[in-house]
């Protein structure tokens, strides 16, 4: 007996540290992830004719993503430098315009009764309408006998984002857990949510210093929360991981994003993520009408 606890103590601290360890937030998986989100911005009509280049060279789409009704595009594929299947979504073409039209509904969130929440109406709709084809088509993908270990991801940037996010937890649901590495994600859901998620997920939450889709919808008043861990790129494009919890608000790190009020963000830096400017012409030399706000925006 006295054996086995002096065993037990040994390997605890063993299993907790490797457990914080799969937690780390990598900066080479969020450089792929952030290629993938800008390739996104090429458009359903692009992305079979898409050359991948850079960290996401020889990535292979199998599957485009796209319904008319929500205006909701990405893909699915997978990366054999990286053993990683990978759903991305892209973000909106116009941040001004998804603000301005940005609502504050909240819905039941009928994915996981058990977590009694509610999430963003908007968000929730768009993610639903293609989950189905969105699970089948990584189930398909996993059942192969080469991809049949490889790990699932999702991301996005902006609105693409929060649909990543929801999609990773549907996909745990269906029993493909996923990480998932996001870029200037809106808040999704209510504070009983943003717990939930967080303890079923991995999740790596990239925030630009004052972008200002992270602030919103806001948490006073609406009651809107982030899920962890966030990941803060500072005015030097320092990068740290943030406190999963300070003064009683889980994930919302007054050190980090959210020591900036609404009024002293901006969209230029939602743009902008680690160095790179998130569009298609960022990750190819297609070229398309996408409004560049960055232009009109003053850098803070």
């Amino acid at each position: 007996f006295k054996m086995m606890m002096v065993a037990t103590v040994l390997i605890f601290p063993l299993i907790v540290s490797l457990s914080s360890a799969a937690w780390v937030y990598e900066s080479a998986q969020a450089n792929i992830s952030l290629w993938l989100s800008s390739a996104a911005y090429c458009g359903s009509s692009r992305y079979e004719k898409h050359t991948f280049i850079g960290p996401t060279t020889g990535f292979v789409m199998t599957h485009v993503i796209q319904d008319i009704t929500t205006d909701t595009e990405g893909f699915v594929g997978y990366l054999p430098s990286d053993s990683s299947i990978y759903v991305v979504y892209r973000g909106t073409y116009s941040v001004r315009s998804f603000i301005d039209d940005l609502d504050t509904i909240k819905t039941r969130y009928k994915s996981y009764p058990e977590c009694r929440c509610e999430v963003h109406r908007g968000f929730y709709v768009a993610e639903q309408n293609v989950i189905d084809e969105v699970i089948t088509e990584v189930a398909r993908l996993k059942s192969l006998p080469e991809l049949a270990k490889y790990s699932v991801k999702t991301t996005g940037h902006s609105l693409g984002a929060a649909l990543a996010q929801l999609t990773a937890m549907d996909l745990l649901k269906a029993g493909y857990p996923t990480t998932v590495y996001n870029f200037g994600q809106p808040r999704v859901g209510d504070k009983d949510y943003a717990a939930f998620s967080t303890d079923k997920l991995k999740t790596f939450r990239v925030v630009h210093n004052k972008d200002i889709v992270p602030h919103i919808p806001p948490t006073t008043v609406m009651g809107f929360y982030h899920s962890c861990s966030e990941v803060f790129q500072d005015s030097q494009d320092n990068v740290r991981t943030c406190s999963s919890s300070r003064n009683g608000e889980i994930c919302e790190d007054d050190t980090c994003a959210n020591q900036y009020k609404l009024i002293e963000t901006n969209v230029r830096q939602h743009l902008f993520y680690l160095g790179m400017r998130v569009n298609c012409q960022a990750v190819s030399d297609i070229r398309i009408d996408q409004p560049d706000e960055a232009d009109t925006e003053k850098e803070e």
